[in-house]
C-alpha cells in the first residue's frame, strides 16, 4: 500500500513527460500557470480589448454577386444601384440604375426601394420599406448583401478577406475578376460623363529565357517584382491586373489614346530601368505593350480589350519591349 505522500509525488509525476528524472522536475508551485487578465497588459492583448469595446458600425459586405467580397461601411445614408454616381455600385444587370436607399433613422437603420424593376427583399420577403437588423440578407437582383454591425475586429476581419479575394499575392495587383468589375464601372462613368478610358494589355518578354536559364522561382520573382512596378506607375491614375503568367491589364480613366500610350511608355521605361535581381543574379526582362481608348478605338468592354489586344500582338511583332496602339 502507497502511503499518502507517496500517491502524491505520483499524481504530480504524471504532468512531466516519461524518462525525466525526478529529481531534474520542478516542484509542483513552480509550474508555469495562466495568467491572471490584469497581467496580461501588453500593447496586443489591450489592442484586443478596445476592439472589442468599441462602438459597432454598419457594414455592408456582397456575399453573392459580381463585387463578392467587397464590404461597404456605411457611414451614412446611401444609394445603391447600377449608376456610377451611387454610393453603391452593382453591376448586376438585374439591379436598377438607383436601386434602394440605406437610411440613417436615428435609432436604427432602415432598406427602402426607389421603385427598382426588380424588386428588393430582405430574408426572403419582398418590400418597399424594411427595418434592418444584424445578418439581415438583402437580395437585389442576383446580388446577394448582408447588412453587418461590426466592431473594429470584425472590420478588421473582413478588409483581410477582401483584400484575400480581390489582390493577386504575387504581384499585388487585382485578381482578373475584381478587374473587369471595376473596369466595367469606369467605362459606365466615363459614357455617362463623355470622358475617355484608356487600356494597356502588356506582356512581359524575355520570362521564358530567364525560367530555362535559372528556373521558375527566378522567372515568379520577375512577374511578381514587374506587377509591384507596374502598380506604382499607375498608383492614383489607374488600376491593374495580372491575369495568367506574365500577362498584366490596366485601365487609366480620363486618358484618350495618346494620353494612354504615354503612361504605357512610363511603363515600358520602368520595367526597363528597375533593378531586378535575385540570389545576386542581376536579370532584364522588356515588356510589350497594346493601348486602346473607349470610346476613340472601341464602344465597349469586350471590343476594347480586343482592340488593345490586336496592338498588343503588333508591339511583340514589331521587335518587342515598345508600345503599340
Amino acid at each position: 500500500m502507497l502511503l499518502a505522500a507517496e500517491r502524491g509525488s505520483i499524481q504530480n509525476a504524471a504532468w512531466y513527460p516519461r524518462g525525466l528524472p525526478v529529481s531534474s522536475r520542478p516542484p509542483p508551485s513552480k509550474i508555469l500557470k495562466t495568467l491572471p487578465a490584469l497581467e496580461a497588459s501588453s500593447t496586443l492583448s489591450n489592442a484586443v480589448v478596445q476592439a472589442v469595446k468599441a462602438p459597432h458600425r454598419p457594414v455592408l459586405v456582397i456575399i453573392s454577386g459580381n463585387e463578392m467580397g467587397l464590404r461597404k461601411a456605411v457611414d451614412q445614408s446611401l444609394t445603391i444601384g447600377r449608376d456610377p454616381a451611387c454610393e453603391l455600385v452593382l453591376t448586376d444587370a438585374l439591379v436598377s440604375s438607383r436601386h434602394a436607399l440605406i437610411e440613417d433613422r436615428g435609432d436604427g437603420w432602415a432598406l427602402v426601394d426607389l421603385g427598382s424593376t426588380n424588386g428588393t427583399s430582405v430574408n426572403g420577403t419582398k418590400g418597399i420599406e424594411f427595418t434592418l437588423t444584424r445578418n439581415d440578407k438583402i437580395v437585389f437582383g442576383r446580388t446577394v448583401v448582408r447588412f453587418e454591425m461590426q466592431d473594429q475586429l470584425e472590420q478588421a476581419y473582413d478588409e483581410l478577406v477582401e483584400k484575400l479575394l480581390n489582390i493577386d499575392d504575387l504581384s499585388g495587383l487585382l485578381v482578373r475578376r475584381k478587374f473587369d468589375a471595376n473596369l466595367a464601372i469606369a467605362i459606365e462613368t466615363a459614357r455617362r460623363l463623355g470622358a475617355p478610358l484608356g487600356l494597356l494589355m502588356m506582356d512581359l518578354d524575355g520570362i521564358k529565357k530567364i525560367n530555362d536559364t535559372h528556373g521558375h522561382l527566378f522567372g515568379a520573382y520577375v512577374i511578381g517584382e514587374s506587377g509591384q512596378v507596374i502598380g506604382h506607375v499607375l498608383e492614383g491614375r489607374g488600376f491593374a491586373s495580372r491575369f495568367g503568367g506574365d500577362e498584366y491589364i490596366a485601365a487609366v480613366p480620363g486618358h484618350d489614346l495618346g494620353a494612354t500610350c504615354a503612361v504605357g511608355e512610363e511603363i515600358r521605361r520602368a520595367i526597363a530601368e528597375h533593378q531586378f535581381e535575385r540570389e545576386g543574379i542581376p536579370l532584364h526582362p522588356g515588356i510589350s505593350i497594346g493601348v486602346a481608348s473607349f470610346p476613340e478605338s472601341a464602344p465597349d468592354a469586350q471590343r476594347l480589350f480586343q482592340q488593345a489586344d490586336e496592338a498588343l500582338y503588333r508591339a511583340k511583332r514589331g521587335g518587342k519591349n515598345q508600345v503599340s496602339s
